[in-house]
């Protein structure tokens, strides 16, 4: 795994420096009030940061955050920019990215009811080739408007209807959460009542090798009695991806000596300095908070080698705790 200079072709990694916010994934957005200006100032201010989860060229699903202009209906507005072939492609120019609601497909309406959005799709959603294609629009819709302000499930409609599943068998009859994971990894021989769900992240990188970014797994372990949602994330994070299209960011010689929550705050104590193995140091923090706040209740991650801050590396300072990052992977445009 190489070191890239991601802000030279558009893709960045989440920036721990600039981070704030209290959520692994990007902040909940409340629909933006409208405002005036003029010239440059006026279209700064009519544009607003928005996640929306795209398929990357090895089919997972990855968020990006792009700048729409503002709206009132943010969640019909970001639907719009997911469908394929539709304005929304503008933002994924020289990514390698997609957008995964089929080309053709309408909004024919977006109603939100006590945290379940529901939303009606014209018939083009419902005739995707394979059930990968399939369940990569569903994560990427659930996983975007649940990103919103007031959305909890989305609850899928197609020309009006309510289905059980769509044409490969993806399953839709019931209002779908994060909880159901994102690029999801079973394991054959375990039983999803004796299992334990972890969102992991990895690196993935665009066919070209010029730049790279982070991609969401929940993986399936087995569930224990004693099991620490902390320890458990990092050891399986230095198992690092179960498949060839990823990399992994934390090597397997970091050893986490001991870890502790308090006011939210968690604090990891390694017993070597942060250096990757082969890679970057900044993208290994940035897969080690971002984890640890998807499995574990915690608003910031201190870090500390032998109960001392670590040496700075990559111009991280890391003397004071890392706030979860708003944004994960950002389109500069």
């Amino acid at each position: 795994m190489r070191k890239r200079r991601l802000a030279l072709v558009g893709v960045l990694a989440v920036t721990i420096a600039a981070a704030t916010g209290c959520s692994a994934t990007p902040e909940k957005t409340s629909a933006p009030q409208s405002t005036q200006g003029t010239g440059q100032g006026q279209q700064a201010e009519n544009v607003m940061p928005t996640t929306v989860f795209v398929a990357d060229q090895n089919g997972f699903v990855v968020p990006l955050n792009v700048k729409m202009e503002k709206t009132n209906s943010v969640a019909q507005a970001t639907l719009q920019n997911m469908i394929a072939g539709g304005s929304g492609d503008a933002s994924l120019v020289g990514t390698g990215f997609r957008n995964v609601l089929p080309e053709g497909t309408k909004i024919r309406g977006v109603s939100i009811n006590e945290g379940v959005a529901k939303v009606d799709f014209t018939k083009e959603v419902n005739e995707l080739k394979t059930s990968a294609d399939e369940q990569a629009m569903v994560d990427a819709v659930v996983w975007s408007l649940t990103g919103l302000e007031s959305i909890n499930k989305v609850q899928f409609m197609v020309e009006g209807h309510m289905m059980n599943t769509l044409k490969n068998g993806t399953p839709i009859g019931d209002p779908i959460s994060r909880e159901g994971g994102i690029n999801l990894q079973l394991t054959s021989n375990l039983s999803p009542s004796n299992a334990t769900a972890l969102t992991l992240y990895f690196e993935g990188k665009s066919n070209d090798s010029n730049f790279s970014y982070l991609v969401p797994v929940t993986r399936m372990v087995p569930k224990r009695a004693d099991q620490n949602m902390i320890e458990l994330t990092l050891a399986e994070l230095a198992k690092g991806p179960h498949s060839d299209a990823l990399e992994p960011v934390v090597s397997p010689e970091l050893k986490l000596n001991k870890s502790a929550v308090a006011e939210k705050t968690a604090t990891l104590d390694f017993a070597s300095e942060l250096a990757a193995d082969g890679g970057s140091t900044n993208q290994m923090v940035n897969s080690i908070v971002l984890s640890v706040a998807a499995n574990a209740d915690v608003d910031k991650v201190k870090f500390t080698v032998g109960e001392k801050a670590p040496k700075a590396s990559e111009g991280l300072d890391l003397t004071q705790p890392v706030l979860i990052p708003q944004t994960i992977n950002e389109q500069k445009l």
